[in-house]
């Protein structure tokens, strides 16, 4: 029997690139195992909070221009229909002062605490899911990576 490699990941997918060097990895085994160019249904997409640390942001600049795969560079925006709080942007264009964070915090009048965590759906999860569905997809399969010590972080 012929042996599959676990990171030849077939479309429509989205692969989650947190700008960490585990997710880096990730994205690298995924597309050595497509022959270095990924599919044109497997997409990789980074969700800006605002908050990242600058050299987060050159780094995934970096992993794109380095590699020759376009990473779509996302981000929170507030509008009233939920479909339209995203955002597409460019590393020289993404926000660095935390924007997105608090336009979020300002719509729900209220800080995220350990009883209502909201960031990540509303800053990640729903921008991602968004992007994926102006694509048109209506199904797809999130590719994301998940440290080893990520039960307790």
């Amino acid at each position: 029997m012929p042996k599959v490699d676990p990171f030849a990941i077939e479309g429509p997918a989205l692969i989650s690139f947190s700008g960490g060097r585990t997710s880096a990895y990730m994205l690298w085994r995924i597309l050595q195992a497509h022959g270095g160019t990924l599919p044109n249904d497997v997409k990789v997409a980074f969700a800006n909070t605002g908050k990242e640390m600058p050299q987060t942001l050159d780094f995934v600049r970096d992993c794109g221009e380095r590699w020759g795969v376009e990473i779509a560079w996302l981000q929170y925006r507030d509008a009233e229909e939920t479909k339209d709080r995203w955002e597409r942007v460019t590393y020289e264009t993404a926000a660095r002062k935390g924007e997105p964070f608090k336009a979020l915090i300002d719509r729900k009048a209220y800080l995220p605490n350990p009883v209502t965590r909201f960031c990540t759906v509303e800053l990640k999860i729903r921008v991602m899911r968004d992007y994926a569905r102006s694509l048109g997809w209506e199904n797809w399969t999130n590719v994301l990576g998940l440290r080893a010590d990520e039960p307790a972080r």
